[in-house]
């Protein structure tokens, strides 16, 4: 058992103790057997709808007006999970937004950032913004640092940190340097992280007149993980088709307990008699409303999806393995949940342990962050944690890490299909040039070996031989991009002989895999020896909280200590959340609790012998298909002359296959991928294998016909779905 390593002093938590309010609404949700979590960019809440029209609301009352326009405007917001995940997310939009004159600016952001801690992030080597991990952002403490800057460099975006704390003659010094920056084509983006919700009109907001607002923490009062970016839809613009939509995404956005504290402190701005207690009230009495008010104010594509399944994907129950949906008929079906919520609980949706053992019992002063760190240290042979609020950042923890602790090695291998997230540098890791391309600058050290090629081995040891890497980052079964088959073994025995002959660090990527997800404890377990960094999300989320942690040997914990000591300890402690702590511990006693190493082995042979019972004929519109454990895909195809007109992978298949395995199938699959609940039933197993087994034998014009039929049958039935008020429950002060 490793040692449990000594407590350090270091920055405080920014995430604070949860309160009675939070762990009101927890209750709230466990108890009425709410969905908190059910599939990344798709999930359509009436909560997220009204925390994005209150968000509207806000950031206009604090001054933001649309820079070429006095009128009042719509503005849109994307959820994230921390202030930093929405800076990074507000500077790949800025960049996005200027892609027609990247060759003019290539893509830089001027930032005014006193305290530094972006910069830190971004450059943790000190190596400056061409060479760092975040390359391209011209970072400046001082508005003096700034203005010089900008008359020498071409950029796209100015972003102003805490702009609230600035004195008269700073803030008129920036209002000039927004105003030239604006003249070259930048836009302008304020981040307000720190702004309470009961604020009121800031000078500076109205001065600068930002394109976008970045918001943080403070609208969950610190006690949900919580970020946002907010601007208006000419803003948005490059996100707002069917081909770009999702091309920013992450899985614990907009969640229904972060959507909730947000409102519950946003809400008491306005009196009982003002328009948006009516707008929520509309939203809450009516599934169009809410879809609305959504389009409006989050996401118009998502809402696009949602309006042409009619509801298929409008998720009003989830309990255990089992999701309820609702159609606009007013139908409702029960299903098998076959993406496990994508939040990945360990024991499905709103376990009643999560009440009992964790809401009702949490103590806010019981070191659970401590706890959890030295059970982590037991479950990996990692003796360091680095708490995280999602998957994303824990993988940029990790990224990170390992840069400070091979400080003269530059490179990173990652292999192809590999997914690491969307931030500025996990997205390093998500080896996809289409969702990277339009975000540059990024860290260029990287190189993306193809592991499924005859000469993947040979490549990678001719990529290591010359002492350059610094860390080899491996997914070892994907659940995306092109990959039907984990990463083969004799690619990964090359890089365990590979380790101590370079000295090269070896991570894996657990956050999709990890505890029996696919079939072992941890995906990586009977295949490398080695490990020296790990990051884990979704299991630890026990289906309740947004959380995650970055693990890592202690040899790489000193190495990156000795080169930048501050960050290391920020990187530490600014996520640390006892709740979140405390939902990981429960998870990870539930594993053996619940007997899942036994119950999955059961489950994942009724899964292959589904799979091998597939109809592998060539007019089907199943194609390849590969079982990990739970974790499997099949990949969609149409076959036959239809092929010359129908995408495989777009719209009209897409919302086919969805139709199929909703309608037909009973089983929650909203594409190719499915993430089947570790304690589902073998019943519900062989309903879902059946499910597949059916689609195998269908041809895409039989499987396009049906989808359109019940686009007409919902059509001719749909009338007003009746649900109760779901309006914000008023502030507890008890739990």
């Amino acid at each position: 058992m490793p040692p449990n390593p000594p407590a350090t002093t270091g920055p405080e938590p920014h995430l604070r103790p949860a309160g009675p309010q939070t762990l009101g609404i927890l209750a709230e949700l466990i108890a009425q057997e709410q969905p908190v979590f059910a599939m990344p960019s798709w999930f359509v809440t009436t909560e997220a709808a009204q925390a994005g029209h209150l968000i509207s609301e806000f950031v206009r009352e604090l001054g933001v007006r649309p820079a070429d326009s006095d009128s009042d405007a719509d503005y849109r917001s994307f959820f994230a999970n921390s202030r930093y995940e929405a800076l990074h997310g507000a500077v790949k939009l800025l960049r996005h937004r200027a892609a027609a004159t990247s060759a003019t600016h290539r893509g830089r952001v001027l930032v005014l950032d006193p305290d530094g801690t972006l910069t830190r992030r971004a450059d943790p080597l000190g190596e400056g913004p061409d060479r760092a991990l975040v390359p391209g952002l011209l970072s400046h403490a001082t508005v003096a640092e700034l203005g010089a800057a900008l008359r020498d460099t071409a950029v796209c975006g100015l972003l102003v940190r805490a702009p609230e704390r600035l004195d008269r003659s700073a803030l008129d010094a920036v209002t000039e340097l927004a105003r030239r920056a604006r003249a070259t084509g930048a836009r302008i983006a304020v981040d307000l992280s720190d702004i309470a919700p009961d604020s009121p009109a800031v000078p500076a907001v109205s001065a600068l007149r930002p394109d976008l607002v970045v918001l943080g923490e403070s609208l969950t009062g610190h006690e949900v993980p919580f970020g946002a970016f907010t601007g208006t839809h000419d803003t948005f613009a490059p996100w707002t088709t069917p081909k770009t939509g999702f091309l920013h995404s992450n899985t614990y956005g907009g969640n229904t307990v972060a959507m909730r504290a947000v409102i519950a402190r946003l809400l008491p701005r306005w009196d009982a008699g003002a328009p948006v207690h009516r707008r929520l009230a509309e939203a809450a009495a009516d599934r169009r409303a809410t879809l609305d008010l959504y389009a409006r104010h989050v996401n118009p594509m998502t809402v696009r999806m949602h309006r042409k399944l009619h509801g298929a994907l409008n998720v009003v129950r989830a309990k255990g393995s089992r999701l309820t949906v609702r159609l606009d008929s007013g139908r409702e079906l029960d299903l098998v949940d076959g993406l496990c919520g994508a939040g990945l609980g360990v024991a499905g949706h709103n376990p009643t342990d999560a009440l009992t053992e964790v809401v009702r019992r949490h103590d806010p002063a019981r070191d659970h962050v401590r706890e959890l760190e030295g059970v982590l240290a037991e479950e990996t042979g990692l003796p360091r944690a680095f708490p995280a609020v999602s998957g994303a950042s824990a993988v940029e923890s990790a990224l990170t890490l390992a840069r400070l602790a091979r400080p003269r090695q530059r490179r990173i291998v990652v292999f192809k299909h590999n997914y690491g997230g969307k931030t500025l540098v996990s997205l390093l890791a998500t080896a996809a040039e289409r969702t990277r391309a339009p975000f540059g600058p990024l860290y260029d050290d990287i190189r993306y070996i193809d592991p499924f090629t005859p000469h993947a081995v040979d490549e990678f040891r001719a990529e290591v031989a010359g002492g350059a890497v610094a860390l080899v980052w491996i997914e070892l079964v994907h659940g995306s991009s092109d990959a039907y088959a984990p990463i083969p073994g004799p690619l990964l025995d090359a890089v365990t002989e590979g380790r101590t002959a370079h000295g090269y660090l070896i991570g894996v990527d657990e956050v999709l895999t990890s505890y029996y997800r696919c079939g072992t404890r941890f995906a990586h377990h009977g295949r490398l020896p080695h490990v020296d960094l790990m990051s884990l999300s979704k299991a630890l989320s026990y289906g309740c909280f947004p959380t995650g942690a970055a693990l890592v040997s202690q040899e790489v914990y000193d190495a990156a200590r000795a080169t930048n000591p501050r960050l290391v300890e920020e990187l530490r402690t600014h996520h640390a959340h006892a709740l979140g702590a405390h939902f990981a511990l429960q998870a990870i006693a539930q594993v053996d609790a619940l007997g899942l190493p036994e119950h999955v082995r059961a489950l994942s042979r009724t899964v292959r012998t589904g799979l091998a019972a597939l109809d592998a004929g060539p007019r089907g519109v199943v194609g390849r298909r590969f079982a990990e454990g739970l974790l499997g895909r099949l990949e969609p195809r149409v076959p036959g002359p239809l092929g010359r007109f129908v995408d495989p992978e777009g719209e009209w298949m897409t919302y086919a296959l969805i139709v199929w395995w909703i309608t037909r199938a009973r089983a929650f699959v909203v594409y190719d991928v499915f993430l089947l609940p570790l304690t589902a039933t073998e019943r519900e197993i062989r309903q879902v294998m059946l499910g597949a087994r059916r689609l195998s034998r269908t041809g895409p014009v039989r499987l396009l016909g049906r989808a359109a039929l019940f686009r007409l049958g919902q059509r001719l039935s749909r009338r007003p779905a009746p649900r109760p008020s779901r309006m914000p429950a008023k502030p507890r002060s008890t739990t």
